[in-house]
C-alpha cells in the first residue's frame, strides 16, 4: 500500500488535497500537522475522513516544521489517539510517554539525517522501537552509499519476519529501497502528492509509484530488473519496462539504481543479494562493466561497450543493443538496406561527437558498414584513442564545426534534461542536406535537432533508437516479444509531461 503524505499551511487546503488524493486512488494518507500555520484543529480534520489517516507532527530535528512547545505537540498526538485516528506516528524517544488507547495503531519511528547505522546498531534500534508497543516499525536514514541503502533494505527483509517494518534510505541513492520494500514485506511506503511539495529526500510521487512502478503489484516473487548509472533519475527505462511487464502480466519490476563512477564492481557486490535478473547499463558504466562480464556477445567484443546485462545462474551475460538500434536508425533514415544487403552507409562521411559507450558503438558499426568515420571529443586524447581502436580518424574539438560530413551524430549527453538549452556544436556545424542524429532522447526535440532542422537538415531523434534498444533488452530479459506500441506510448506521455 502507498501512504500519501500531505502537508499544507491551512486546514481548508489540507482537507481539499486529502479529498483530491482519495479521488486519485489513495488508500492511506499521512497528514503533516506540523506544516499547518494556524492552531491545529484535529476535530475538524478528522470529522469526515476520505481515507484512513496517519497523524504526524514532526519536530525540526526529525525533518519536520514543528517549532512550538513540545508538551503541546504531545498533547495533540494524544488527542489524535482519543479521536480514533487510524495511525499515529511517534518518535522512539517519546513513544513511551504516550500510552496505547483504542484502535489507533502506532508507527514508532526513528529518523537519522546524518548517517546509516551499521547492522548491529540497526538491530538494536528495531528492538528498542518494538519495545515501545509499535504496530509498525519505521526507520528512515540518510543513505550516503549503495552499501547504506542495501543495509536498510536488508533490515526490512530480516525484520518483517518479526513484525511490520518500514526501512527507507533517504536520498537518490536510496530510492530503490522505497520500491523494493514491498517485495520484502513492508506494510506501505510513503509518497508525495502535490508536485510543488517535497517532504523527504528522494520521496517519489503517488502517481509515479502507481503508474510507473506498479507498486501495489510488487510481492515476494516479483523479479527485479534495474537500470544502473549516474545520473539515473531521468531514465525512462522504469516507465516503459514496467508498462510492458504489466501489459503482458509478468510479475517483475524495473527500477533505477544510482551507481557512482568508480564504484561499479563494489556496488554490484553490495546489490548481489537482491538477485537482479537483468540490468540496463548507462553512463558512465558501459565500458567499465565489460571486464566484469562472464560472457559477451559479438557487439560487445567489437565495441568494448555493454548496455545490457542478463544474469543467469550468477553469471553476467553482456549485450550491446545500442549498437544494433543505432545502426537500424541510421540505415532506415537513409532509405534502408540496399541490394545484396549492402548498407546505405557505404562511403558516407560520419562525424561522431563523443568518445563514450554510445559513440564507440556507432563508430564501430559505421566503420564495419563502409563509412568514413571521424571522432571528435572535448578531450582530444580520448578521441584519438578511440579512433585508433576503431580504425578511423579523429579531429580536435575546435574543428567540430568545420569538419565536412554527410552525417553528424551527437553521442554526448549534452542537451539532456534538465540542460535542454545546451548543444554540443554551434550553428555553423549544420549544412543543408546533412543527416543529423542525436542519441539523447530526453527531451526528444533537443536544441541540437532544432538547430539542424532550422538549417534544412534531415534529423533522427534518440527516441526511436531508445525504443528499439529497450525492446531488444526486453526480449533478452523475459524471452517474450515486447509490446512496442505500449512502450512508445509511455515515452510520448513521459516526454510530453516533461515539456509541460
Amino acid at each position: 500500500m502507498i501512504c500519501v503524505t500531505i502537508g499544507r499551511g491551512r486546514h481548508k487546503s489540507l482537507l481539499a488535497e486529502w479529498k483530491e488524493a482519495a479521488a486519485a486512488g489513495a488508500e492511506l494518507v499521512e497528514l503533516r500537522i506540523d506544516i499547518l500555520r494556524s492552531e491545529p484543529n484535529l476535530k475538524r480534520l478528522l470529522a469526515e475522513r476520505p481515507t484512513p489517516a496517519v497523524i504526524t507532527i514532526r519536530r525540526g530535528a526529525d525533518g519536520g516544521l514543528w517549532r512550538g512547545d513540545e508538551e503541546k505537540r504531545l498533547r495533540l498526538l494524544r488527542e489524535a489517539i482519543v479521536l480514533g485516528v487510524d495511525y499515529v506516528d511517534l518518535e522512539v524517544d517519546v513513544a513511551g510517554s504516550i500510552p496505547r488507547f483504542g484502535k489507533t495503531k502506532r508507527i514508532v519511528s526513528l529518523h537519522n539525517f546524518r548517517k546509516t547505522p551499521v547492522d548491529a546498531e540497526l538491530t538494536k534500534i528495531v528492538e528498542e522501537i518494538r519495545g515501545k508497543q509499535a504496530d509498525v516499525v519505521k526507520v528512515a536514514v540518510n543513505a550516503q552509499s549503495l552499501a547504506d541503502a542495501s543495509r536498510v533494505l536488508a533490515m526490512v527483509a530480516r525484520e518483517n519476519a518479526t513484525g511490520p517494518t518500514i526501512g527507507i534510505g533517504m536520498g537518490q541513492v536510496g530510492f530503490f529501497t522505497r520500491i523494493l520494500g514491498a517485495k520484502y514485506g513492508a506494510p506501505f511506503t510513503f509518497s508525495g502528492f502535490n508536485p510543488d511539495r517535497t517532504f523527504a529526500p528522494g520521496m517519489p510521487r503517488f502517481q509515479e509509484l502507481r503508474r510507473d512502478y506498479g507498486y501495489d503489484r510488487i510481492g515476494p516473487e516479483t523479479a527485479v530488473f534495474a537500470v544502473i548509472g549516474d545520473p539515473v533519475g531521468q531514465s525512462l527505462g522504469p516507465a516503459i519496462h514496467n508498462a510492458a511487464f504489466r501489459h503482458l502480466g509478468i510479475d517483475a519490476v524495473y527500477l533505477p539504481i544510482l551507481v557512482p563512477a568508480g564504484r561499479l564492481k563494489e556496488s554490484l557486490t553490495e546489490l548481489a543479494w537482491l538477485d537482479i535478473r537483468g540490468m540496463s547499463v548507462t553512463i558512465p558504466h558501459k565500458e567499465a562493466i565489460v571486464p566484469l562480464l562472464t560472457l559477451a556477445d559479438g557487439a560487445v567484443e567489437r565495441t568494448g561497450s555493454c548496455n545490457t546485462v542478463v544474469v543467469k545462474d550468477g553469471k553476467m551475460e553482456g549485450h550491446n543493443t545500442d549498437y544494433h538500434a543505432a545502426m537500424k536508425s541510421l540505415e532506415d533514415a537513409l532509405g534502408g538496406v540496399l541490394e545484396h544487403d549492402a548498407s546505405p552507409l557505404i562511403n558516407k562521411q560520419v562525424l561522431i561527437l563523443g568518445a563514450g559507450g554510445v559513440a564507440r558503438s556507432i563508430a564501430v558499426g559505421a566503420v564495419r558498414r563502409g563509412a568514413g568515420v571521424t571522432i571528435c571529443n572535448r578531450n582530444d586524447e580520448r578521441a584519438a584513442k578511440l579512433a585508433e581502436q576503431v580504425g578511423c580518424r579523429s579531429v580536435s574539438w575546435t574543428m567540430r564545426a568545420g569538419t565536412l560530413c554527410d552525417i553528424l551524430v551527437n553521442g554526448t549527453p549534452v542537451g539532456m534534461h534538465p540542460h535542454v538549452d545546451d548543444t554540443p556544436v554551434p550553428p555553423a556545424a549544420f549544412r543543408p542536406g546533412m543527416l543529423v542524429f542525436d542519441t539523447v532522447y530526453h527531451p526528444e526535440n533537443t536544441m541540437f535537432l532544432k538547430m539542424a532542422r532550422e538549417r534544412d537538415c534531415k534529423t533522427i531523434s534518440g527516441v526511436d533508437m531508445f525504443i528499439e534498444q529497450a525492446a531488444a533488452q526486453f526480449r533478452m530479459f523475459t524471452g517474450q516479444e515486447p509490446p512496442v506500441e505500449v512502450m512508445r506510448e509511455v515515452v510520448r506521455r513521459k516526454l510530453g509531461a516533461a515539456r509541460e
